[in-house]
């Protein structure tokens, strides 16, 4: 409020935060809505950061990269659960929600989900730009036309309705106080098992960035390797 005032705060905050996260800004720690950028200038830029790119070739053949070393066995469609104690490992690092991995014996933490309605359509443009939010209007919240990332040249376009829910794959912890109060449970649980590495979202309960999730993965591995576990 002291940035926007209440008349955008009306336009462009409350709606968009009760579709997304189920609750008003008030119920939610500050740092959700100072993600928001405010600017008095053009730049349309969501981040700041002086280098922004895309990976030339997309994400996928980016991980099709990454995970093509003979080292690697990738298991798709596999609850870790279930193939546990059939791994043998030294360290273990796990991205998947800290709830789950210790059963819920503290209660489950909230997070949010996405339900993605995708479309082919036959022109050349949907919107103007990549990404348009809706602040008020419609159940979803933002709609993404790829070909403004991609740089793609076709008669057709792609794009995706985005629409929040309360239930289906966890992609947004909740940050509330009380929910802070639960993880801080289950970290302290954690850091009892030396050899397992809690890390990304889901794994610290943290509404991180992909850079951001990228660094703490880097800082990880190099800590790993220099203390020769790698």
């Amino acid at each position: 409020m002291s940035q926007v005032r209440w008349d955008l705060y009306e336009k462009f905050f409350k709606g968009y935060t009760k579709k997304q996260w189920g609750v008003y800004p008030s119920e939610l720690d500050k740092s959700v809505t100072s993600r928001i950028p405010t600017r008095t200038n053009t730049d349309d830029h969501y981040f700041k950061d002086t280098y922004q790119y895309m990976p030339l070739h997309g994400y996928t053949k980016m991980f099709e990269k990454m995970l093509s070393n003979d080292k690697i066995d990738l298991l798709l469609n596999t609850n870790y659960k279930a193939v546990k104690d059939k791994i043998p490992h030294k360290h273990l690092i796990y991205t998947g929600p800290v709830d789950e991995y210790f059963n819920y014996c503290f209660g489950k933490l909230p997070y949010r989900s996405l339900k993605f309605e995708h479309k082919t359509l036959p022109k050349d443009q949907f919107q103007p730009v990549a990404v348009v939010n809706y602040p008020n209007e419609h159940a979803y919240t933002r709609i993404t036309e790829y070909k403004h990332i991609t740089g793609q040249q076709c008669h057709k376009t792609s794009i995706t309705y985005e629409y929040p829910c309360a239930t289906g794959d966890p992609y947004y912890p909740v940050p509330r106080a009380e929910n802070a109060k639960l993880y801080a449970r289950y970290k302290a649980l954690a850091e009892t098992l030396p050899d397992i590495h809690f890390v990304g979202r889901l794994g610290t309960y943290r509404y991180y960035n992909m850079d951001q999730v990228v660094a703490q993965a880097l800082t990880l591995s190099k800590k790993l390797i220099k203390c020769s576990i790698l």
